[in-house]
């Protein structure tokens, strides 16, 4: 009786816990299933995909690039399907503009002194360019400074003040259309300068704005057309055709002539000979051009 009654309750202890069993293995099943990645289905019935599917972390909506488009401007890429070339077109000219920089330094022993006395000598220089027919249009004022001067001091000594410096530049500006008349007109001013108390010269020539446009634009024109000849010669050699523009970008540089800077306390005897010469102006360009 109490063997039966054993037997009995192995019975049911064994079939609960096949039963426990069983709802485990049905939960582990769903629970893959519903964690497994979504395989796209092809359209061909007949190819396998044995690759091994992940599931990919969720990155927010992610929109596609389309191929050959530039991510910071949409603008289609110029790294594809394009030639860049680079060209160049020079100018000669003589300048019809003199730029004479006319400086006053004057030292003395108290600041005070110093500013007085650089005033009364730039108030003559002034007054001397006008007595020659140079204009206050004509004359501007480039820089000015009070600067203190040190005696030399090695070691732990203490600097001391020994005097006091004053600069006031002046700019004259002259234009001819005569290389020779401007050349006469500027070493007047540098002669009439000194001779009213300037004691620092220099000298450069330039083109004024209306002329230098003409000649920029001259310059240009040439660069853009050497750029297209060069392009057309190396797309004919690859067998492709241009098609357009997509980019240009240009640089201009200058050759002018200075004149050397001149210190002077008296008067010139002798005329300063100024001879204004031919100067060049370079402009390059590069151009990228669409090709197919």
């Amino acid at each position: 009786m109490d063997t039966n009654r054993r037997t009995k309750g192995i019975s049911i202890a064994t079939a609960a816990l096949i039963v426990v069993v069983a709802i485990l293995a049905t939960s582990t099943v769903f629970l893959a299933y519903q964690a497994r990645p979504s395989t796209p289905t092809s359209s061909n019935s007949n190819t396998t995909d044995n690759s091994r599917a992940y599931p990919i972390p969720y990155l927010g909506n992610i929109v596609p690039l389309s191929a050959g488009t530039n991510t910071q401007t949409g603008n289609p890429s110029s790294t594809s399907d394009s030639l860049t070339v680079s060209g160049a077109g020079a100018v000669s000219y003589i300048p019809n503009e003199a730029l004479v920089s006319v400086s006053v330094v004057t030292i003395a022993t108290t600041a005070e002194e110093a500013t007085s006395s650089n005033a009364a000598t730039t108030g003559s220089v002034i007054r001397a360019l006008n007595g020659i027919g140079v204009s206050n249009g004509s004359i501007e004022t480039q820089g000015y400074t009070l600067s203190t001067n040190y005696a030399n001091c090695y070691s732990s000594c203490v600097p001391s003040i020994t005097g006091y410096t004053v600069t006031n530049g002046l700019q004259v500006n002259i234009t001819s259309s005569s290389p020779k008349q401007l050349g006469l007109q500027a070493g007047q001013v540098i002669d009439t300068s000194v001779g009213a108390g300037a004691n620092q010269i220099s000298l450069s020539f330039a083109e004024t704005n209306s002329a230098l446009s003409t000649l920029t634009n001259g310059a240009l024109q040439q660069a853009v057309t050497s750029a297209y000849d060069q392009a057309q010669v190396i797309a004919g050699s690859l067998g492709v055709s241009i098609t357009g523009v997509i980019s240009a970008s240009e640089g201009t540089s200058y050759s002018p002539y200075y004149g050397q800077t001149t210190f002077a306390a008296a008067v010139n005897t002798v005329s300063t000979p100024i001879m204004p010469g031919t100067q060049s102006m370079t402009v390059a360009v590069q151009v990228e051009y669409a090709i197919s």
